[in-house]
């Protein structure tokens, strides 16, 4: 269904670079996102007060949760389309980060305020079983959190997005949870104490902990998260092995929103030589790094030696 919609309503163009297409992409995921989890609220909110059941209020209101997060997630990646203008230079890229932290702020609160509504319905006297109108609904429930961790897996490894990532880990989340509410339902008949409210608890914990880890994950790259080494060495790679550079310092690389990356490095280059010809050396191995790695980086020429002529060798 989603490359159908891709293909409809996504049409590439030449004049789209892959850093918009690919947020085009987490839009169209979002959306699709923010219809199930609106659908899934809507029958597990009525469920859950029909039969008096805190588990499914608290995974109603995690799917109610998980549509925010996409509807806030389609916000981010539309405004990182915006291009670069006088004020942001590089973009708008850095805008999903900004997103994606306000997202982990909502995930914790929500977390936390499940888990204090659970710890007050453990004084119910009444336990509450489940039916089986409510049974099929919860597998509904699981049938559509299984497409969603299946798409955004799929996305994630083509188009290493930590966003698909977050929303696949909280499907899978989703999906242990909801079978957890539909075995503890089952029990519930056959035990005296309120194993709804234990259950309760025990989704808190899965609706706090993807939250924590995305606080953390987009408070480092905010903060200037070192990029991955890789892309370093490659780098380093390709500035050694022009003939004329001896060395080379300070290397810098910045991520401006995922896939856009800038930089600066210091490289020595021969003193004895014409400013022309240094430069064309410095502007050809700056395209070969944008080519291969995809970092635009700007080269900063130290004239540290004196390249010798072979005839001065004679």
């Amino acid at each position: 269904m989603f490359n159908f919609l891709a293909r409809k309503f996504l049409k590439k163009t030449q004049s789209e670079d892959e850093f918009t297409y690919r947020l085009s992409l987490i839009s169209l995921s979002s959306i699709i996102g923010i219809i199930i989890n609106v659908l899934l609220f809507a029958m597990k909110i009525s469920l859950g007060f029909v039969i008096n059941s805190q588990a499914i209020i608290n995974d109603a209101f995690n799917n109610l949760s998980d549509s925010v997060v996409s509807l806030m997630a389609l916000l981010g990646s539309n405004i990182s389309k915006k291009p670069a203008d006088k004020e942001h230079p590089f973009g708008h890229g850095r805008s999903e980060y900004v997103i994606s932290l306000l997202v982990s702020i909502l995930i914790i609160y929500v977390g936390i305020t499940l888990f204090i509504n659970s710890v007050k319905s453990f004084g119910k006297d009444s336990f509450s079983s489940l039916s089986v109108i409510s049974v099929i609904i919860l597998l509904v429930s699981i049938a559509f959190k299984i497409y969603i961790y299946a798409l955004n897996r799929s996305l994630y490894k083509k188009l290493d997005s930590d966003l698909n990532l977050g929303v696949m880990l909280d499907a899978r989340n989703d999906m242990i949870s909801t079978s957890a509410i539909i075995i503890t339902g089952l029990l519930q008949k056959y035990v005296n104490f309120n194993l709804d409210a234990i259950m309760g608890v025990v989704i808190s914990f899965f609706v706090l902990q993807p939250g924590l880890e995305m606080f953390k994950d987009t408070v480092e790259i905010l903060l200037g998260k070192r990029v991955d080494s890789s892309i370093e060495n490659e780098i380093s790679q390709i500035i050694m092995a022009e003939e004329l550079i001896e060395g080379f310092h300070d290397l810098q690389i910045h991520e401006y929103g995922k896939g856009r990356l800038a930089g600066s490095v210091h490289v020595e280059v021969p003193a004895n030589l014409t400013v022309e010809k240094v430069h064309n050396v410095i502007d050809k191995v700056e395209k070969k790094i944008l080519s291969k790695t995809g970092v635009e980086i700007t080269i900063h020429m130290d004239p540290t030696y004196c390249l010798i002529d072979e005839n001065e060798r004679r």
